[in-house]
């Protein structure tokens, strides 16, 4: 009998039953991340008397960031030059400048930093609750008559919501001055750094980097607000601890780009 139970396969899920179990639990985790969502924004009254611990995550999330977040927008705007100037080679290279300006404010900065964020912070964040809640800390604040949210999540939350913001300013900033230098110092490249700024101060108005701004605001909250979800749901010891670990970024990422193209297709339909 041991034997033929060793080698009975397990029985086969009809794949209607995968999708629909997929299904659910993606409305189980969108589900969750609202209503933690909504009880932060109820908790946000009491930032006042949380004020360290909403210091001590911004510089978790915010200042630990920045020397990853300066290489990565330096590349960036260098590299987009050097391919763009490839291609305008024989027709107009002034527009450099407005590419390197609108890409950094309106689309880049954005995506590109939160996905730092939600790789960085939101991997670390969701590793962290998940741990707690696996060894029974989540409980232990409970029976103390903590708020878990409170305490926990929304010092994480409003960090993420304030850092991103200013994260991707910063990268606009070195992302542009990064264009220049190789504009500088390229000698393929026919324009001069004063024609660069000339053309992209044209182009890039307050209006664009608003439009980053609020995607910052919006993405520091998707990429805090699913890791905290996966931190709380997490399940099955140090093996459960990775897999909400992996599922957190990846949800954030996914989320994120959901969220670019609504606020994009919003920022059109509003013009």
């Amino acid at each position: 009998m041991a034997t033929e139970a060793i080698g009975r396969r397990p029985p086969r899920t009809r794949p209607l039953a995968r999708v629909g179990g997929g299904v659910l639990e993606v409305l189980q985790v969108l589900g969750e991340a609202t209503r933690l969502f909504l009880a932060t924004a109820a908790s946000l009254r009491l930032t006042g008397t949380d004020r360290q611990r909403i210091v001590t995550q911004l510089v978790r999330i915010g200042t630990d960031t920045l020397p990853i977040g300066a290489l990565l927008s330096l590349f960036v705007g260098m590299v987009m030059v050097v391919q763009a100037a490839d291609q305008l080679r024989e027709v107009n290279q002034g527009v450099l400048g407005p590419i390197v300006g609108l890409s950094m404010t309106k689309e880049l900065g954005p995506v590109l930093m939160a996905f730092l964020l939600a790789g960085r912070a939101g991997s670390a964040i969701a590793a962290e609750l998940g741990s707690m809640t696996v060894y029974d800390e989540i409980n232990a604040l409970r029976t103390m008559d903590i708020d878990p949210v409170r305490y926990l999540a929304m010092p994480r939350v409003v960090a993420a919501m304030l850092a991103l913001p200013m994260l991707v300013l910063y990268a606009d900033f070195i992302g542009v001055f990064g264009g220049a230098a190789v504009v500088a110092l390229d000698p393929a490249i026919k324009l001069s750094v004063n024609e660069y700024f000339a053309r992209m101060f044209e182009w890039v108005h307050l209006r664009d980097v608003m439009v980053g701004l609020l995607k910052a605001f919006a993405f520091g909250t998707v990429a805090s607000v699913v890791p905290c979800t996966f931190g709380f749901r997490t399940r099955g010891g140090t093996e459960g601890i990775a897999s909400s670990t992996t599922s957190a970024v990846v949800w954030s990422f996914m989320m994120i780009l959901v969220f670019d193209f609504m606020i994009v297709r919003l920022s059109f339909a509003l013009t």
